[in-house]
């Protein structure tokens, strides 16, 4: 039997999972795709999840609209949304690591994270654009947050901005205003690039840029001529 809070919505590139997506409902969104998995077990540090296919819905008596429905109600419940400057979370991760190597010894660990961060951005960091990453609060599949809450017209409301969206993987967004952004063609080439060299295949978003549009709500995907 199926109760509440079982469904979370993912986001994924159509064309590398058509095949896949092809066995349960799913809504196109450009060359993305949102579809919906069954949620099979949920801690702080991991999710389990199975996809749901024609099959399921049929043995539920479920319609499509109705699993959309309930995955983004169960999604913003237990996936809620996060917005964090890039630096933040460069510093969070070094913080664990280091809390990792040193548990007998906080304050060396605090100061060789604080060490570590100076070394990697130095007295430079006015200079440098801020980036912010959007996810969800576990980073496990949290770039369809943006699908099922309103993260993006939140975020660029407060910043009184158009955004530039980058997808980082299926778990994240890498996000700038659009006066920070610099040329679109070479946050593509940049794109690109971490795909080949970084990001599992099975995780790669897209190649593209993105824009969110604060006046009309628009998200769509950017051409590389644009400015």
């Amino acid at each position: 039997m199926i109760t509440k809070n079982n469904f979370i919505v993912q986001v994924e590139n159509y064309e590398r999972h058509k095949e896949v997506l092809e066995e349960g409902p799913y809504i196109r969104q450009m060359d993305l795709a949102l579809s919906c998995s069954l949620l099979v077990n949920l801690t702080p540090r991991e999710m389990m999840t199975n996809r749901v296919t024609w099959n399921m819905l049929k043995q539920w008596d479920m319609s499509p609209e109705e699993l959309f429905r309930r995955a983004g109600d169960d999604s913003r419940e237990q996936l809620s949304p996060i917005v964090e400057p890039m630096s933040d979370v460069i510093k969070g991760f070094l913080m664990e690591e280091f809390l990792e190597s040193a548990k007998d010894n906080m304050e060396q660990a605090l100061d060789n994270a604080e060490k570590n961060y100076q070394k990697l951005f130095g007295n430079q960091a006015d200079a440098v654009p801020e980036i912010y990453v959007i996810s969800n609060e576990l980073r496990i599949q949290g770039a369809a947050v943006i699908f099922y809450t309103d993260v993006l017209e939140h975020f660029a409301a407060e910043k009184n901005s158009d955004l530039i969206l980058l997808p980082s993987s299926i778990h994240e967004w890498l996000v700038l205003t659009e006066a920070s952004a610099g040329e679109i063609r070479e946050l593509e080439a940049m794109i690109r690039d971490a795909n080949r060299q970084v990001v599992l295949p099975e995780e790669i978003l897209s190649d593209h840029v993105y824009k969110y549009i604060l006046k009309t709500r628009e998200f769509k995907i950017v051409d590389s001529g644009a400015v």
